[in-house]
Parts: structure tokens; C-alpha cells; sequence
């Protein structure tokens, strides 16, 4: 793979991408080699998962139910790197003692059913939940303490979902904005996933799950609306990111400042 390149280029990876170069409003700008994001990882091959490491992926966080990752798990070896499951969707990991049967898929992230409008898709409530439901903020906020606890190396942190641009866009967004990138920056960078997959042409990369809904939700494009979406749902309850990650996410300002101090140059 070459340095300082946005796209990472394996034999079967899906939207693999590098956070590095992007500017602060500060002037400073995300260090190379420290933040990768990604879509599902089960197809690399042995060449790829050597090529991830020499590049210096030391962490692995997987944003995937147990229901998705116990058909496609992640391929490295327990010796390779340090693998944290860090299921984002509330209902999925929630299937081990149920006392009546657990609804499979997104069907259960939405609670009541509730007909969608134009105003308000199932998208837009997955949206919303990404950053609100308890349980997927208890992802994101162990994905900045995996972020914190890789201080004082050069490894570098991969975090990914299925296709890499719904669960692993909004982790991208909240570690930008801990990182004080500009709003334009983020959108640009969600976007991409449109280009990278393909998914506004009419041969668009097909990301298979176990999941018919997950399927379903990897073949949609993205638009800014959606993350605008994000920052409108935090802004409501919270009043800004700031205090979304201060609260939602438990970060003080000391671990926002070693954040930077890591990944920023």
C-alpha cells in the first residue's frame, strides 16, 4: 500500500480508507497510519492481513452484531492484534437470554413499528439511535477508550461495520469532531463511501450479510442529510458536540487533549 494514501487498495478489502491529512480548524492535521475506517474485513487475504499489519494496525474494532460477525468474523489471529467487538446496534447483542425470541436484524432497533413518512424514514430513526439509544453510545465510547488506551506507539487503530459508511460514518464523525476537524471535512469524508462503493452508479459494490436488512441498508447511498441528521439530534439533546462528547461519550477535556496530542501533528 502507499504512503499517505486515502484509499487503501487490498485485493478484498470494501471501503478501506485512511483518516490521515485531513486539517483542523487549529491548523493542524490527523497523523498518517493512526485511524483507518472500514467495511467488513472476512474476505482479506493472508497478503492483505500482511499488508494491514506492516502498515501498523494494531487494534480492530468491529462494530458488527454477534450475529453478523458468527457468520463472517474478522480473519487476524489473536497474535496479531487486539480485536474488540463493540456491537453498535442495541438489539443484536441482546440475543443470548431473551426470555421471549429476539426480532432479528434492524426491526428490532426501531422498537414499535412506526410507517415510515418522507419526513421520517427508518433511516432517519437509525440515524437518530446511532448517537442517542444507551447501548450504542456504550460502543462509541469504548471505541475512543480503545483510541486513548493506543498511546505512547505508532500503532494504528482500524474500526469497521459491514459496509463501512453507516455505523463506522457517525464513529468518523465523533472522532473528527474530537479532533476539531471542520464540518466540511466530515461530510466530504462520509460521502465518499458513495464514490469508493460505487453505490450511485449502476454497477455498485454488493456487500453480502447474514442480515437481509443489513444487506439492504449496505446497498442505500448516503447524503449529508443523513449526517446532518446526526448533528441536529445532537444539537436538540444536547445542545452541541461538545457537550455530546463530554457527556454522551465521558470524555474530559484532559483525554480530549491527549487525543490530539496522539493524533494530530
Amino acid at each position: 500500500m502507499q504512503e499517505q494514501q486515502r484509499v487503501l487498495d487490498l485485493t478484498r478489502s470494501y471501503n478501506l480508507r485512511e483518516l490521515g491529512g485531513y486539517q483542523t480548524v487549529d491548523g493542524k492535521s490527523v497523523k498518517w497510519h493512526k485511524l483507518l475506517r472500514s467495511g467488513s474485513l472476512n474476505a482479506l487475504t493472508a497478503t492483505d492481513i500482511e499488508d494491514l499489519l506492516n502498515y501498523g494496525v494494531a487494534y480492530d474494532v468491529d462494530f458488527r452484531s454477534r450475529h453478523e460477525i458468527k457468520v463472517a468474523p474478522d480473519p487476524f489471529d489473536d497474535n496479531q492484534l487486539t480485536y474488540h467487538r463493540l456491537s453498535v446496534f442495541p438489539f443484536t447483542d441482546q440475543a443470548d437470554t431473551p426470555k421471549k425470541p429476539a426480532k432479528k436484524g434492524l426491526m428490532r432497533l426501531f422498537g414499535k413499528k412506526e410507517a415510515a413518512t418522507p419526513e421520517r424514514s427508518s433511516m432517519d430513526r437509525m440515524y437518530q439511535q446511532l448517537v442517542t439509544d444507551s447501548h450504542a453510545q456504550a460502543a462509541y465510547r469504548d471505541l475512543f477508550t480503545v483510541l486513548l488506551n493506543n498511546h505512547d506507539t505508532n500503532g494504528a487503530v482500524l474500526y469497521h461495520c459491514s459496509a463501512g459508511k453507516d455505523r463506522t460514518g457517525v464513529a468518523t464523525f465523533l472522532i473528527l469532531s474530537a479532533l476539531g476537524v471542520d464540518w466540511e471535512t466530515i461530510v466530504a469524508d462520509y460521502v465518499l463511501s458513495n464514490e469508493v462503493l460505487g453505490l450511485s452508479s449502476a454497477t455498485p459494490t454488493r456487500i453480502s450479510s447474514n442480515d437481509s436488512q443489513v444487506a439492504s441498508m449496505n446497498a442505500k447511498s448516503i447524503t449529508q442529510a443523513n449526517l446532518e441528521l446526526v448533528r441536529d439530534t445532537i444539537n436538540q439533546e444536547y445542545g452541541n458536540i461538545e457537550n455530546y462528547l463530554s457527556k454522551a461519550m465521558a470524555l474530559k477535556p484532559e483525554e480530549i487533549k491527549q487525543l490530539k496530542e496522539d493524533y494530530l501533528e
